[in-house]
């Protein structure tokens, strides 16, 4: 009997007892929460009886007011303005444009085997070689031996550079010419094998 009189407990049963509890928490309340407010009231209270406070301040450096300048200087323009008070004028360019960056050496030999840009490059690359070195460099032009001039000028070489394997070149060009032009010549009065016949 004992056991007909307990029944499961079901979801309903449940739901009843968590409303329930929802409810006698509310009567009760939290303590906690309650005290929390009660010390938040008396402090906007005590805040709202003291007196204002002042706001710091921060003084910053600020800079001199700018006085206008006499129509004296305005005459004169900025840049005595400047100069007589010690300061560097600003520079302003005047000649145009910039000045465009020397050709690669590089770039002017490829402009000499074209037509239109030939003259210009042969012009430029004779300023940049030493006047000792100029007949080799026509030289080297003329008969189209571009090599020459590709293996003296090689990527990033400065003009100083150039000028020294321009040099270089033109001692070893001048020593093999001239080792060309003397050749071994035999005289009239040297023929041991008699292949000449007698004067007449």
């Amino acid at each position: 009997m004992n056991e007909k009189q307990r029944r499961r407990r079901t979801c309903a049963d449940r739901l009843r007892r968590d409303i329930a509890e929802r409810q006698r928490q509310r009567r009760v309340g939290d303590p906690a929460g309650k005290v929390m407010l009660q010390l938040l009231a008396l402090l906007s209270g005590a805040l709202a009886m003291m007196p204002p406070i002042p706001m710091p301040t921060f003084s910053l450096p600020s800079r001199p007011a700018r006085r206008p300048v006499s129509s004296i200087d305005d005459d004169r323009g900025p840049t005595a303005y400047a100069m007589e008070r010690g300061i560097d004028p600003a520079c302003y360019e005047t000649t145009g444009p910039r000045p465009k960056p020397r050709p690669s050496w590089t770039r002017l030999v490829r402009d000499l085997k074209r037509p239109r840009a030939a003259e210009k490059a042969r012009v430029e690359i004779e300023s940049r070689v030493p006047p000792g070195a100029l007949d080799w460099l026509r030289e080297a032009i003329d008969t189209g031996e571009y090599w020459q001039l590709y293996k003296i000028g090689r990527q990033g070489s400065t003009d100083a550079e150039i000028a020294l394997a321009a040099l270089d070149a033109s001692d070893a060009w001048k020593a093999e010419r001239q080792q060309a032009a003397a050749p071994v010549t035999e005289t009239p009065d040297d023929d041991p094998e008699g292949t000449k016949g007698p004067r007449s």
